[in-house]
């Protein structure tokens, strides 16, 4: 019986050697980093829906499927944003605190609405 290693092949970033490890299909859904909505849809299938989580791991269609999610769900708050601005238009002031305040709850309703329509569905 032989000893062998396997054969890796590394790339060198920023003075780092990190191997070149693919676990997607697609190399390219590997390199594309998830953003917030991503990550949370990742771990809400990795939590509540293991099963699904490890067949489209074994497929090598999870991060394909995730940075689906990231896009799907950063341009629904786009949409939802600029909808719910046009129902609650800012105030008109100038006190910046209030428009702030204003903004942010229009973007915790948009966030609210994406979470329970987007992020948390098994895919």
């Amino acid at each position: 019986m032989s000893n062998s290693k396997p054969n890796l092949n590394y790339r060198q970033i920023d003075g780092l050697l990190y191997p070149n490890l693919q676990i997607s299909n697609e190399p390219t859904a590997d390199e594309q980093p998830l953003g917030r909505y991503g990550r949370m849809a990742l771990n809400y299938l990795r939590n509540h829906h293991p099963q699904r989580f490890l067949i489209l791991q074994m497929q090598g269609d999870l991060m394909k499927k995730m940075s689906e999610v990231e896009q799907e769900a950063l341009s629904k708050m786009e949409s939802l944003t600029e909808q719910l601005l046009r129902l609650r238009p800012l105030p008109q002031t100038d006190d910046t605190l209030e428009r702030t305040h204003h903004l942010n709850q229009i973007r915790e309703t948009a966030e609210e609405l994406i979470l329970n329509d987007i992020i948390f569905k098994p895919r």
